[in-house]
């Protein structure tokens, strides 16, 4: 249990935008063995201990709950003197109009709030009116970059001498009872522990180029602290690349502009500068006015503990590069929440996180961060069954499509992790986003135009309909209507499994119906291809995947579908590259998705060292919808998969074309697994290293299948 009482600073006002201070100096005899902590705070802490930063939090919530966060201080911690400082941002209300809303995936009630309790053994501190606080003198939150607001915020920091007075007790911290509410009511500042690791922190270097600028091996994302020498003014600019945006370009060529979000150091002498957000950056400049200098640079990078494997290989450099770069792109994007992107948005969307997820799952066993946020979109369920694109948020943002993809988190959590309590915990919510698009069915049975966002694919020839596909006079979505079809019958397997044949029966009902609708209303026999609108103008690759992987089309006709796809303007981007794959693959035709890699190994050419938005004019060189060769590589490359966690089964089938050897870890719903093979002289080897009781289905090259359960597997045949 969390006991302590909340503080705040006597004169702090509602619904600020403001940074605070907070401090406790206290006396060890000695140095202890262990000192767990619990810390939140209202909006955001920065946590350090005998002037080293030991945590920052608290983890992100949804608007229904709040997380204290636990880690221990004992390597911090010391016998005599010992102090505890906090930097404490408090934000303006979720719904303050007045004030500008920063840091949309933060939840805040525009309180200032700080609960600490620490038990060093010897003695139990916890937060009461004989703690000091002032209001930061150092920094100012400033809005300079409109485009970056809402991610982040920069700072005007100054010199100055902290004003330190004795806190104000505001509340009692109310966490896990062991008794019930008094008359069912609930202190809207209940916190329960944090669901997800600490992040790490680690230092990363950061060269000097020369003019001013600082420049890193890769793109990072985490606290950089500067120390200025000197009297004048320092503006430091952060940026993930040269150039605006938009440019087919090498990521590091001077010639190109240099923009980004920046910070504003005043300097009276010696200045440290450590900016209270998180900075997302691989080139940094400094520019000065007067006599100041940098002298001291540490950028210490922060993110989701996530462990891969690091023995893989490939069979080549560019492969082994590419898997680089989009586990670096993987694990930027990874917070306490998975983002679309660490320097714009810093926002958990839906289609994005369902990508993420399975990615991650091919690299470790740990599905705390998938749990979570699996979590967080149920939580964001409005009333009508549609669920939020993005969440946590402060901006409520509906993307129709992107409630689909909830499902198929879900579904590849339960086929990861066979956890069917899981998938029953989220049935209901399921069956509300299913009636959402129901009420949006009309007399074609196909799903109308919303009000909304109708997003689907980045495709550059939708123009200026920022992702949205035509739709024709009669405004219906045709692609929508093919994806409604493939989830449909994804949440029916998943309701039969928890024993709910009805609803099954049910939504393979409806998918049958609509399935049937897209088959008299888009499909064009003279084109071989199904139309995105009604009237047969549109094509794009996105509906021929969608009518592939539904199962609208199958056989012969799927397979003709998708050879109809491959030379159509209409193209799938990175975003879409898992699904591109996945309907390739199920017709035969998984050798055309090397027109794709292709491009994303191109990006090793122009310097980049995680993979952009899109394929052409990315905004984001960093986003992780675009990491599929993380799945790749391990899924056919190395050819394992999980067919079911719940019933220990893999399947384990090397795709050769182009290689003559691969190796790596990968890891499933099994344990992990080691798959090694070559071709020599003719001779295909292959050799597996599994955990006991997995039983695989093994494919060979020449199409030979049999299934074993021993854990080591070697074998070899003539191609």
């Amino acid at each position: 249990m969390f006991q302590s009482t909340w503080i705040t600073h006597p004169s702090a006002q509602f619904s600020d935008n403001r940074i605070y201070l907070f401090r406790k100096t206290f006396t060890l005899t000695e140095k202890p063995a262990s000192a767990p902590l619990n810390i939140s705070a209202e909006a955001r802490y920065k946590l350090f201990v005998n002037g080293r930063r030991a945590a920052f939090g608290p983890c992100r919530s949804s608007g229904e709950e709040k997380y204290y966060d636990t880690l221990d201080l004992a390597d911090y911690l010391q016998a005599g003197e010992n102090e505890l400082y906090c930097e404490v941002l408090g934000l303006a209300d979720n719904a303050d109009l007045t004030k500008p809303s920063v840091i949309f995936g933060v939840r805040r009630s525009g309180n200032l709030l700080l609960a600490v309790e620490l038990d060093c053994g010897e003695t139990v501190l916890r937060t009461d009116d004989t703690w000091e606080t002032a209001a930061s003198p150092y920094a100012d939150i400033a809005f300079h970059n409109g485009y970056a607001r809402g991610a982040m915020f920069e700072e005007e920091a100054h010199g100055g001498t902290p004003e330190w007075v004795p806190a104000k007790k505001a509340a009692r911290v109310d966490s896990i009872r062991e008794k019930p509410y008094p008359w069912g009511i609930v202190n809207p500042m209940f916190v329960i522990p944090r669901q997800i690791p600490m992040m790490y922190q680690k230092t990363v270097p950061f060269a000097d180029a020369g003019d001013g600028f600082l420049i890193a091996d890769e793109l990072t994302n985490g606290f950089p602290k500067f120390t200025f020498e000197g009297h004048g003014r320092a503006k430091i600019m952060y940026a993930e690349s040269f150039g605006s945006g938009g440019e087919k370009k090498d990521r590091l060529d001077r010639s190109l502009s240099f923009n980004g979000v920046f910070d504003l150091v005043d300097v009276d002498g010696t200045l440290t500068f450590e900016p209270f957000w998180f900075r997302c950056a691989r080139i940094i400049r400094i520019e000065t006015e007067g006599d100041v200098k940098l002298t001291d640079l540490v950028f210490d990078e922060a993110g989701y503990p996530m462990t891969y494997p690091e023995t893989c290989d490939f069979g080549n450099d560019t492969d082994n590069k590419l898997w680089k770069i989009s586990v670096a792109t993987l694990m930027r994007c990874t917070q306490e929440s998975y983002m679309d992107c660490p320097y714009y948005e810093q926002l958990q969307y839906a289609m994005d996180t369902s990508l993420q997820m399975i990615y991650n799952y091919q690299l470790n066993n740990d599905d705390a961060l998938a749990r979570k946020a699996i979590r967080d979109f149920r939580l964001s369920q409005r009333a009508d069954g549609l669920l939020s694109s993005r969440y946590p948020t402060v901006e409520p943002q509906y993307i129709p499509s992107f409630s689909f993809y909830y499902i198929f988190m879900v579904a590849e959590h339960y086929k990861r992790f066979g956890d069917k309590a899981l998938v029953r915990e989220n049935l209901r919510a399921i069956d509300g986003v299913l009636e959402w698009f129901d009420g949006c069915v009309d007399e074609t049975g196909l799903l109308k135009r919303t009000m909304y966002w109708d997003f689907i694919d980045w495709a550059t020839t939708w123009g200026r309909t920022a992702g949205e596909p035509v739709v024709g006079d009669d405004c219906h979505m045709a692609i929508a209507s093919a994806m409604y079809v493939y989830f449909l019958r994804l949440a029916a397997d998943l309701a039969e499994l928890c024993g709910r044949t009805g609803a099954a029966a049910e939504y393979r009902d409806r998918a049958d119906a609509v399935a049937a609708a897209i088959e008299e209303k888009c499909w064009n026999e003279k084109r071989g291809l199904y139309a995105d609108e009604t009237n047969s103008v549109y094509f794009s690759q996105q509906m021929q995947v969608w009518c592939t992987l539904s199962g609208i089309a199958d056989g012969e006709r799927a397979r003709q579908i998708m050879e109809n796809a491959i030379p159509l303007e209409t193209k799938c981007t990175f975003a879409y590259a898992y699904f591109w794959f996945r309907a390739l693959e199920q017709v035969g035709l998984y050798h055309e998705t090397e027109r794709m890699m292709n491009r994303l190994r191109g990006l090793l050419d122009l310097n980049c060292s995680t993979i952009p938005e899109t394929p052409d004019a990315p905004r984001s060189e960093c986003h992780a919808w675009g990491a599929i060769a993380i799945y790749e590589f391990a899924a056919v490359v190395l050819g394992v998969r999980t067919v079911s966690a719940a019933e220990k089964k893999l399947r384990i089938a090397p795709h050769t074309d182009g290689r003559t050897y691969a190796k790596g870890d990968v890891y499933t719903g099994c344990g992990k697994v080691w798959v090694e093979w070559k071709i020599e002289n003719g001779i295909f080897w292959l050799h597996i290293e599994s955990e006991e009781g997995a039983h695989k289905e093994v494919v060979l090259p020449n199409g030979a299948v049999y299934t074993t359960d021993d854990a080591v597997v070697d074998c070899t045949i003539k191609l």
